[in-house]
């Protein structure tokens, strides 16, 4: 069964935003990330996904990176994805580093169709009605994007202190 896929980037143009931190002990944030993503996002244990978390201590400054994802079902059609990057490097003996955090945040739907007919009026009904929808769905995720930014902020301020 074929599908109709729209895919809006909330972030457009620039398609995610960075934050960086240097400082005592950066590798901090990496316990932090996966609860700060379900709290602000109000996303369930099942829907975040902690897809990498590795670290390369084969050499001194040790490099990290880690890649998480959270994923907020808005109805049966539409999902928020958030995702959050950390590129990081820190001294084993002073722990002095530096991270790198990338936040990006699309909201996906897809409709399914069997027919010529049924494409053509789901296209309607998605340009007509339901784009009206998604234009709220985006409003409410750049809300809780920009709290998002705002503890992201805190965490680090905190981390210089």
């Amino acid at each position: 069964m074929p599908d109709i896929k729209l895919r809006t980037d909330i972030f457009a143009p620039k398609h995610f935003k960075t934050y960086k931190f240097s400082g005592y002990h950066p590798s901090r944030f990496l316990k932090v990330a996966p609860n700060l993503i379900k709290d602000v996002f109000e996303i369930k244990e099942p829907n975040t996904f902690e897809d990498r978390l590795q670290w390369d201590k084969s050499a001194d400054p040790i490099e990290f990176f880690a890649l998480w994802r959270g994923k907020d079902g808005k109805d049966n059609k539409t999902a928020f994805w958030v995702t959050v990057k950390v590129l990081g490097v820190q001294k084993a003996k002073d722990k002095m580093g530096n991270i790198s955090i990338f936040v990006a945040a699309t909201l996906d739907t897809k409709f399914s169709y069997s027919n010529s007919l049924e494409k053509a009026l789901i296209t309607a009904y998605a340009h007509l009605y339901y784009h009206k929808i998604r234009r709220r769905y985006i409003k409410e995720q750049k809300v809780k994007l920009d709290a998002f930014d705002l503890e992201i902020k805190k965490i680090l301020r905190a981390m210089e202190g």
